[in-house]
């Protein structure tokens, strides 16, 4: 129907232009000829740009003239025919279409100017004296004409097209076209071929880069810490990530400050054209975005459409930068208000301003972005990967924070602030608890009862995990015949990768009384504790720090990391086990998949990357005074604030030293990007809560303790993922106990609807 109505419009404009040029329009036309107005006798004179006459010799006209309209008439109406073609398949925006309308109207009269001087420049320079006192006067008079009578073809076609743009569900598809903002179907989740435990490493360092917000939080709160922890996260390697941050860093600042000079001197020649120049980019953002069919995979870059709305679309701002000029310059302002508003110099001055400034910021943004571009491909993709291939920072609080990170990373340790202890886990999934009264076996019962404490417990179920994580590592590794691939023989989820440690939470605000924990008052908590004072903390339930034996299982190359942390606690004669179950989630989807770039850069891939240069040069050429101010701002006060946290720590017993979040958490999304994530990560948190109670029901065995009870609730737990035995406990949507309600609040995975 939109086309229909189209093709109408394009059939009453094409008439419409026959009508004007008609030599029955041309008598009355005439009798309109102003005597005492310039500017109506400039429009006046435009209106004869598409006459027409059968031939030359019809009503006294001269061959020049009869060449000129006629071929002004032909360029005019094919151009109007094929016109619909670009301004009813283009953006969804409607100021956008009527904008591409108008320049497209402009950029018509201006070719069909051009053409008609062509073919009368070709009859000679008699010819053209009809035209001009002499053939250069010729000439301006055809652009001038061809530029008034653009102005009101622009406006018809604006009317005529600017509202007809299709909005089908086809049409609605989210550009694919730029390395820095991928689609949802380039999610992580969607690789470009096995995974690889480097997978979520590789893309955070690749975030730092393409997230600014990203590369703030890793170096302000994270590296900028001196006095806070730092929390890790299993299955990511976070010194390469902050390491690529600092160097993302030293290049956005360094494409801010130079827009800040851009924004500096379009605001020293006219002020008020700022917010021109901003509109201008934000047009030819949205210009820039032309939909495209729906295919399976990434889409290939429609260049030769986004390039026509673009040059529509520029067109228009230029002569609406040029008529507004000339509107300012018209009007009888002073000095100062004249400079503000850029009404001085017929508004030359701004308009090359802005329109120098543009260029100038999206060659920077165009630098950036390919620049960007070659470190993803050559450094960060699958096959190039270092994780050493970035330098070491040289600022001393730089390299400082890299070993901070890199200390946390090889720790036992976990400062947290807060409620929960588990930063760095990731989303609660699940947790289950039981306790189990330490009383001696039946009768028959060959082993005596025998004491033990918590350590002893630990070791056991330490020792048991490992064990099964190198037996299933062998047993996939050794293969089968034929050169198959090696299978775990009861046909249970691989524990291969499985990674065990002892783990110590703490909040931030209990450390002041503890030298283990806090070296001292002005230095960070400390990351690792030896085996002697784990043991010791262990050993000690109700102590401020607390030990859990935690267990992970990264899976999907580390995008998912389900997370088990048992706290084992022998209290008299009673056995207390907590097991909390976490998970990382895989990183958002709109950070870049490095793997899917191509490993040499194609004509469709540059193209892309000038598109997305466009759509980001407005913001940040807008932003860059914001951005390098606020930056400023904090180094500025970074000092005050670094010596107000030392004296309050050193003297706030409760001062807060705990990690609110991590890097890796930072990043991921609050779904599964793949059905079989989720079933992978249900899986292995099957198989360990089933490997952990075998092992202490084995060991509770062998010191002849009766286990009917415990091998019940086990069962309960293996079966059904929870255990209640008083109160309530809420699991994902589900309430369990005695009066239960489900919380709406509960942080869980959840699969994509």
């Amino acid at each position: 129907m939109r086309l229909v109505r189209a093709g109408r419009r394009t059939a009453l404009l094409c008439g419409g232009l026959v009508l004007l040029g008609s030599p029955w329009a041309r008598d009355p036309l005439l009798d309109l000829y102003p005597e005492d107005s310039p500017l109506w006798g400039l429009v006046h004179r435009s209106l004869y740009v598409p006459h027409w006459d059968v031939s030359p010799s019809s009503e006294g006209l001269g061959e020049p003239l009869y060449l000129a309209g006629n071929t002004a008439l032909v360029v005019l109406v094919v151009g109007v025919v094929l016109a619909p073609r670009l301004l009813t398949r283009g953006p969804a925006s409607r100021g956008v279409r009527w904008l591409a309308g108008f320049g497209t109207g402009v950029l018509l009269s201006l070719v069909a100017a051009v053409a008609a001087w062509a073919v009368v420049r070709n009859e000679g320079d008699e010819a053209l004296m009809m035209f001009g006192h002499s053939p250069d006067a010729a000439i301006v008079n055809f652009l001038v004409d061809g530029l008034v009578f653009g102005t009101l073809l622009g406006l018809a076609m604006a009317l005529a097209f600017g509202g007809t743009g299709t909005r089908t569900a086809m049409s609605r598809i989210r550009e694919r076209s730029s390395t820095m903002a991928p689609s949802p179907s380039d999610a992580p989740g969607r690789v470009a071929g096995p995974t690889a435990p480097d997978d979520t490493t590789r893309r955070l360092c690749a975030a730092a880069y393409t997230d600014p917000a990203f590369t703030r939080y890793v170096v302000e709160d994270v590296l900028r810490d001196e006095l806070g922890a730092v929390a890790s996260s299993p299955g990511v390697n976070l010194v390469p990530v902050v390491r690529h941050s600092l160097a993302a860093r030293r290049l956005h600042r360094r494409r801010d400050r130079t827009l800040l000079a851009v924004y500096g001197v379009i605001g020293a020649v006219a002020p008020l054209w700022l917010l021109f120049g901003r509109l201008a980019f934000k047009a030819l953002a949205a210009a820039s975005r032309v939909p495209q069919r729906r295919v399976r995979g990434r889409e290939p870059v429609a260049a030769a459409d986004a390039v026509r709305w673009l040059l529509a679309t520029l067109a228009g701002l230029l002569l609406a930068g040029v008529l507004l000029g000339l509107g300012l310059s018209a009007l009888p302002l002073p000095g100062w208000l004249a400079w503000l508003v850029g009404g001085y110099a017929l508004g030359v001055p701004p308009l090359l301003a802005v329109t120098a400034g543009g260029a100038w910021a999206f060659w920077t943004m165009a630098r950036e972005e390919q620049t960007v571009d070659a470190r993803l491909r050559e450094s960060l993709r699958h096959d190039t990967f270092d994780p050493d291939a970035v330098p070491e920072p040289v600022q001393p609080w730089a390299a400082a924070g890299v070993r901070s990170v890199a200390e946390a990373q090889a720790g036992n340790v976990t400062v947290y602030s807060g409620f929960s202890p588990f930063v760095g886990q990731g989303l609660r999934q699940s947790q289950w608890a039981l306790a189990l009264p330490l009383l001696p076996a039946g009768p028959g019962t060959a082993l005596p009862l025998t004491g033990f404490d918590t350590w002893d417990v630990v070791e056991r179920l330490r020792a048991r995990l490992r064990e099964a994580a190198e037996r299933h590592a062998t047993a996939l590794s050794d293969g089968g015949p034929n050169g198959q691939p090696g299978k775990l023989p009861d046909g249970a989820p691989s524990l291969a990768g499985l990674l065990v440690e002892d783990r110590v939470f703490v909040r931030g605000n209990r450390l002041s009384d503890d030298r283990r924990l806090l070296p001292g008052l002005l230095r960070p908590p400390a990351a690792r504790l030896s085996e002697a004072v784990v043991r010791d903390i262990a050993l000690d339930p109700q102590g401020a720090p607390r030990h859990c034996l935690a267990a992970h299982l990264p899976l999907w190359g580390g995008a998912v990391v389900p997370s088990q942390l048992l706290h084992i606690a022998v209290v008299g004669r009673t056995l207390h086990l907590h097991c909390d179950r976490r998970l990382l989630t895989p990183p958002r989807p709109d950070l870049p998949a490095v793997d899917l770039l191509p490993a040499s850069p194609t004509p469709a891939h540059r193209a892309g990357l000038l598109l997305s240069a466009l759509r980001r040069s407005g913001d940040a050429l807008f932003g860059a005074p914001r951005t390098v101010l606020a930056d400023a701002r904090r180094e500025w006060a970074r000092p005050g604030r670094l010596r107000r946290e030392q004296a309050a720590a050193g003297t706030d017993p409760a001062f807060d030293r705990g990690a609110r979040t991590s890097i890796r958490e930072y990043a991921q999304s609050a779904q599964y990007l793949d059905h079989f994530q989720h079933v992978d990560a249900q899986r292995a948190f099957a198989a360990l809560d089933r490997h952990a109670l075998a092992a202490v029901r084995d060991f509770l065995d062998e010191h002849g303790v009766d286990t009917a009870d415990f091998r019940s609730q086990t069962q309960t737990i293996l079966n059904h993922g929870v255990l209640q035995t008083g109160g309530v406990s809420v699991v994902g949507n589900q309430a369990v106990g005695q009066g239960a309600q489900a919380a709406a609040g509960t942080a869980t995975a959840t699969a994509p609807t």
